[in-house]
């Protein structure tokens, strides 16, 4: 009898252990062709009601700590993928190939630098020269440690030009997916990677405080086109690659990365970081940005972002002790870490004679909001969408 009970009592403890390493299993999220660790990959599933996510940090490293059947694993620059079951490594396949890192030098040919100011002189005319309207396609996912959203819009987006300092949507489809009926549509992606385009942003100053190099493994059908390296003189946490047509002085593909540091300087006033970490404790303790474009030309010579890809991972931001802004996120659709978005334009079939216009203002991160400002983002909030329930895998 007593064999029996020890028989019975291993066997409880081997299921124990199995459900113990099923419940909390330590894995690494790899790039399929490199073997690199892929950082900030979002690991997820909803079952019995539940939803449960995990995200590998700058090591590709994660740890699930819950029980599944079925899990997801995505990222922007991969294809997604569903398991049953985790090994140590889960590879992903990339979406497109990237090519290899180049080593930017600090001498590098003057050429470069001429180019890029031409660049500049005639990027309004090139890229913003007139108004124009666009069939678009705009698609956001976020994801927090017990919350899944999806938001997509379709419809016709007028262009930031010259005679027009703004973009404008008209959305004819709008649908949501979400674990929480109670949120609503999510145009602040949509808004950063128009506003914070590449070559809009390109200027003296960018030039200046980069160094460049040209990759000669870059290869292309165009003999004009080639592929500049650059990194931060300043910062080691920027850095990207720009297509460059060096006959017409155009740009027709940029890739950027910037994490903490730089995005703290660029994209946020650092007086009012400081204030709002005093009176509200909201602080930043890692924020990561990557940001793809690729520029579509028009029969009359004029180029568009045919193509937008945008990443942004916050990670350590805490407004918990500010009601009103945490009130202000749940109408406005914020406060999700780990955030991916896409975007594409093209020329429209046809574009109907009355258009009832959506203005979109420009892109933040924090700021001083007027009661006009905040109610403006809350309507943004409220785009007409299909909602649905995010299910099971």
């Amino acid at each position: 009898m007593n064999g029996a009970k020890k028989k019975i009592s291993l066997v409880l403890l081997s299921v124990l252990m199995a459900l113990s390493t099923q419940a909390q299993q330590r894995l690494v999220v790899a790039d399929k062709d490199t073997h690199d660790p892929i950082a900030q990959a979002s690991i997820y599933t909803k079952e019995n009601g539940k939803f449960c996510s995990a995200i590998s940090n700058d090591q590709g490293v994660a740890v699930v700590d819950f029980q599944f059947k079925r899990l997801t694993i995505s990222h922007l620059n991969y294809e997604r993928r569903v398991v049953t079951s985790l090994s140590d490594t889960i590879f992903l396949s990339p979406r497109y190939r990237e090519t290899t890192e180049v080593v930017v030098f600090n001498i590098e040919p003057k050429w470069i630098r001429e180019k890029l100011r031409q660049v500049v002189k005639t990027k309004q005319k090139v890229y913003f020269s007139q108004p124009r309207v666009l069939d678009y396609d705009y698609q956001t996912q976020s994801i927090d440690r017990h919350s899944f959203y999806s938001y997509q819009s379709k419809g016709l987006m007028q262009m930031k030009s010259l005679d027009h300092d703004h973009y404008s949507l008209s959305q004819t489809e709008g649908h949501i997916v979400s674990v929480d009926s109670t949120l609503l549509t999510d145009v602040a992606n949509l808004r950063r990677m128009l506003y914070e385009d590449f070559v809009d942003e390109l200027d003296g100053g960018f030039i200046r405080s980069h160094r460049f190099s040209e990759n000669p493994e870059f290869t292309s059908d165009n003999k004009n086109e080639l592929e500049l390296v650059f990194r931060s003189k300043n910062h080691k946490d920027d850095r990207g690659r720009i297509v460059i047509d060096t006959a017409r002085c155009i740009i027709r593909k940029a890739y950027r990365v910037s994490g903490t540091e730089t995005n703290k300087r660029e994209r946020m006033s650092p007086l009012l970081l400081a204030m709002a970490r005093a009176i509200s404790g909201y602080r930043i303790d890692k924020w990561n940005r990557t940001y793809h474009v690729s520029y579509t030309e028009m029969p009359d010579g004029t180029m568009y972002p045919g193509e937008v890809s945008y990443k942004c991972y916050i990670e350590g931001y805490d407004r918990e002790d500010d009601p009103d802004a945490k009130e202000y996120d749940q109408q406005a659709g914020g406060g999700f870490p780990n955030m991916e978005a896409t975007l594409r334009l093209s020329a429209p079939a046809s574009i109907p004679d009355s258009i009832a216009w959506v203005r979109l203002p420009g892109s933040w991160y924090l700021r001083l909001s007027s009661d006009d400002e905040r109610q403006q983002e809350i309507n943004l909030s409220h785009l007409p969408a299909i909602f649905d329930i995010y299910k099971e895998e």
